[in-house]
């Protein structure tokens, strides 16, 4: 794997990690965390960061 694709990983489960512990701190349950983020991917929300 390039460079450039091992930081686009690592900034992927960066952020996903972070996505898990805002998840845990507002009570989402796992299920639904990974419906909204399954949703995310699907309408292009994804595109753009939120601001949190």
């Amino acid at each position: 794997m390039s460079a450039a694709g091992e930081a686009a990983r690592e900034r992927a489960r960066q952020a996903a990690a972070d996505y898990a512990a805002v998840v845990a701190s507002v009570g989402i349950d796992e299920g639904e965390a990974l419906c909204i983020v399954e949703a995310a991917l699907r309408s292009g929300d994804a595109a753009a960061p939120a601001v949190l």
